[in-house]
């Protein structure tokens, strides 16, 4: 397989999808922070919850995982464009099925064994529990990937989706490709895309509820890998781009009258309507706040700078690493007699620092660079050889005139 294309790609580093890939990936802690205290379930909670948090986690809560899916979309579309398939499904399972492997065994660990202690089993220690763990699969068992489902759906599409985008890159496609990058260009042709995600809202929603546990979870499946196929799709279509960008106020506008309707209704107004108008207005704000980020990204943050790179690097670890740092510091914090407010800002800022430095600690052995997904470090070539002494004595230059 060719690594050309008949649509061309550019070559120019997106700055503007890095900076949303981290930003998104941010908010992680963010949100996860809020979910020990907004009600939810989650894998320790605080005793008292804090209704204020509810609107800000449900806004959130309907773009920020979808919005990641689209652009590893998009990230397969230029690393694609460097490799033959093979060489593509080599790095994703060196990338992704390796930290999943690890982050399973390891890294998730004392989740569980920090929410058993809060549900009131008793361990003497981690090492204690450890041989617990492996006693059967959750939710009956203990054994889970919890938040890692991300990399094992994103691992599984891309291998899945792989036949699909080899077609995608040859020149019949790809010339329709270009004329659909021309149509997209037009007033609200992207908000077209909607239409499948509202499909599967209505159709896969009411009977697959959320456990992201890849075999009995159709409606996720469904709905992550149709983003996951767009952003591989719409990647290289510059009309696409434009018109995101040109047209970002409109999505925006459009996003909040959508969140505004599917959050503020109340059930008996949902009862008259029928529950699959929420359902369908929840697809189209998700593909709108989607839109906005794409348009106001491209605008105001394809720009890149030393903190862009250093991120860039550490933000999947910082992905693995987050919510166990989260939950071992919120277990104990719980406990503390301080008001939500306090406890919110030492658990978030207490992820990240301890994140960091674990990441510090990383990406300085290239074993558990590799455990992390990430590249293992370039070596640094060794200085050349001094040349022998009657080499570096070469002739005083003559001047014309002599």
């Amino acid at each position: 397989m060719s690594p050309t294309t008949a649509l061309p790609l550019s070559t120019t580093r997106r700055h503007d999808l890095d900076w949303l890939r981290v930003l998104a990936f941010a908010l992680l802690i963010l949100y996860h922070t809020g979910l020990v205290f907004v009600g939810w379930k989650f894998h320790i909670t605080s005793r008292v919850s804090s209704p204020a948090l509810e609107l800000p986690m449900e806004f959130l809560n309907q773009w920020r995982m979808p919005l990641l899916f689209v652009i590893s979309g998009v990230g397969v579309t230029f690393a694609l464009g460097r490799r033959t398939a093979g060489q593509f499904a080599s790095e994703r399972l060196q990338r992704l099925l390796l930290p999943l492997i690890f982050g399973m065994v390891v890294v998730v660990v004392p989740q569980v064994y920090y929410q058993r202690l809060s549900e009131g089993a008793h361990y003497t220690s981690l090492l204690d529990f450890y041989p617990h763990y492996f006693n059967g699969a959750a939710p009956k068992g203990n054994f889970t990937w919890n938040h890692l489902w991300f990399i094992a759906y994103l691992l599984v599409f891309s291998l899945l989706s792989l036949p699909l985008f080899v077609q995608l890159r040859k020149p019949a496609a790809q010339a329709a490709l270009a004329r659909l990058s021309g149509w997209l260009s037009r007033p609200g042709t992207v908000l077209l895309f909607a239409l499948p995600l509202i499909l599967i809202q209505l159709t896969l929603r009411p009977y697959w509820p959320d456990t992201r546990n890849l075999v009995h979870d159709w409606f996720n499946f469904a709905f992550y890998l149709t983003l996951f196929i767009y952003g591989y799709l719409l990647g290289p279509l510059a009309g696409f781009w434009q018109a995101a960008e040109r047209q970002r106020y409109l999505f925006l506008a459009l996003g909040l009258a959508a969140f505004c309707f599917y959050y503020w209704g109340d059930d008996y107004y949902y009862a008259l309507i029928g529950d699959a108008i929420k359902r369908g207005v929840q697809a189209l704000n998700c593909w709108c706040w989607i839109l906005v980020c794409i348009g106001f990204g491209r605008r105001y943050l394809n720009r890149n700078s030393p903190l862009l790179q250093r991120a860039n690097e550490a933000v999947f670890s910082f992905y693995i690493l987050h919510q166990t740092v989260l939950i071992v510091i919120g277990y104990y914090v719980l406990q503390w007699h301080a008001t939500n407010a306090a406890k919110f800002l030492i658990i978030a800022l207490g992820t990240f620092g301890g994140s960091l430095l674990l990441y510090l600690v990383i990406q300085r052995f290239t074993v558990l660079r590799v455990l992390f997904g990430l590249k293992p470090k370039a070596r640094t070539p060794r200085p050349a050889a001094p040349a022998p002494q009657a080499q570096l004595l070469t002739p005083a230059p003559v001047s014309v005139g002599q």
